[in-house]
């Protein structure tokens, strides 16, 4: 019985763990344009960021902001 309850509890601090590490927010937003003339294409927006500490992450996290089809 000891054991399972010391597993149920490093499954949740192992889940804590992750969803802490995930939480970390958005350096910015991925850009998607539809546009009749030249086709679809992206841009970056990046917050406020250091580039030296963007430099040193392995992976960052982006919103995805889909400004639909444009009309003429």
């Amino acid at each position: 019985m000891l054991l399972v309850i010391g597993i149920c509890i490093g499954f949740a601090l192992g889940i804590l763990a992750v969803l802490c590490v995930l939480k970390k927010g958005a350096i910015g937003n991925l850009v998607i344009i539809d546009d009749p003339e030249d086709g679809s294409y992206m841009f970056l927006e990046i917050s406020k960021t250091e580039i030296e500490e963007l430099r040193i992450q392995p992976t960052v996290k982006l919103n995805v902001v889909d400004k639909g089809k444009t009309h003429k």
